[in-house]
């Protein structure tokens, strides 16, 4: 069994991944519309889960090195809170599955209100595991799913505060392929694409949307197919 596919049965069976069984049913999301399906990776909180995340992440970062599309990087970076287990799990990967030591990096809530606060050492107030920054090291980003893209502008903040960061490129588990905006408002662009184009760097998945629907059409009633198109034609960043 392939990565993707192993993915999509454990979010599909741990109902970190839920499909809507009729379009009556559609998920209504932050943004007004009106969704097929609905992700939430916090679903994932058992052992089980964890190893497959964990071997998906490191196969999906040494593809995206090998490729070229990720640079090499000292650091994975999660945002608090749900990215940080998620770095913790693709640094313990990369080293199981291939010997690639990294380093963890968060951010804080609330700023640490002790310690050097000057100097290099000011980024400790915002960033763990930012003690043994170099200037120019490479950090990769890594999150779950990105909607708008609004917490990770505000993570990228903290970050700036490291000298002469360098940003490797990001990984998410799943990319919605959707365009920023709401329900009646849509927007050019998607939020990895946005993020892509402002940061000058490349993003890998281990799943996007149109692979979850190409995985799992065939389980879909025709009505429910064709509402899924439906919502891709008005909203995605790709035709299903």
């Amino acid at each position: 069994m392939d990565t993707k596919t192993r993915v999509l049965g454990l979010l599909t069976e741990k109902k970190a991944l839920k499909l809507a069984p009729s379009p009556a049913e559609f998920f209504k999301l932050k943004s007004g519309r009106a969704s097929p399906y609905f992700v939430s990776t916090g679903a994932l909180s058992d052992g089980e889960s964890q190893s497959v995340l964990k071997n998906a992440f490191a196969q999906t970062i040494k593809s995206g090195l090998d490729d070229g599309t990720l640079k090499e990087f000292d650091y994975v970076f999660g945002p608090a809170y749900k990215g940080i287990p998620l770095a913790v799990l693709a640094c313990e990967g990369l080293f199981e599955e291939y010997g690639i030591n990294k380093k963890v990096l968060y951010d804080r809530k609330e700023a640490k209100d002790y310690g050097d606060a000057t100097g290099a050492a000011a980024a400790g107030q915002w960033l763990v595991g930012a003690d043994g920054w170099v200037e120019g090291q490479r950090v990769l980003l890594i999150d779950d799913v990105i909607t708008t893209g609004k917490a990770k502008y505000e993570s990228l903040e903290k970050l700036s505060l490291l000298p002469g960061l360098k940003l490797s490129g990001m990984v998410l588990v799943v990319d919605r392929q959707e365009r920023l905006g709401t329900a009646d408002e849509v927007g050019a662009k998607s939020a990895v694409e946005e993020i892509n184009e402002k940061l000058g760097i490349r993003t890998v998945c281990i799943l996007t949307a149109s692979e979850i629907y190409s995985l799992k059409k065939a389980s879909f009633s025709p009505e429910v197919g064709s509402a899924w198109r439906a919502y891709f034609d008005k909203y995605g960043a790709v035709k299903l």
